[in-house]
């Protein structure tokens, strides 16, 4: 039960989680592309496009943040069993990765919006 190898992996998943939950928030950047896309729409059409692949790429924050919450969930069912000493780490990750995913909805959002009320397609 109290394994030395398996307290060191607990350890790593601990820290690849906290990692994981901060790259997954690089879909931050996108909402204030998203915004700038929303009040340039019936501007240039440049600035429209450009605001808006950026904001779509920056949802690619999204996988990052369903994998670092599966880590944290496996690293939480074995600290029943055991203490981790990089709790903090993750449970740090977790809150990242629940802020990433919420902003990579409102980001996907945006863009629907963009896309249900464009004039650039002729609607």
């Amino acid at each position: 039960m109290n394994n030395p190898v398996d307290k060191l992996q607990m350890f790593k998943d601990s820290h690849r989680c906290l990692i994981m939950g901060l790259v997954s928030l690089l879909s931050l950047v996108g909402v204030p592309f998203a915004m700038m896309a929303t009040a340039s729409r019936s501007g240039e059409p440049g600035i429209f496009w450009f605001c808006f692949f950026i904001s779509l790429l920056s949802a690619g924050g999204f996988p990052f943040a369903l994998i670092t919450l599966v880590i944290s969930v496996e690293v939480r069912a074995r600290e029943r069993e055991m203490w981790n000493a990089a709790r903090p780490y993750r449970v740090a990750g977790a809150i990242c990765a629940m802020i990433a995913l919420i902003d990579s909805f409102v980001v996907i959002a945006l863009v629907t919006f963009l896309f249900s009320t464009s004039s650039l397609f002729g609607n």
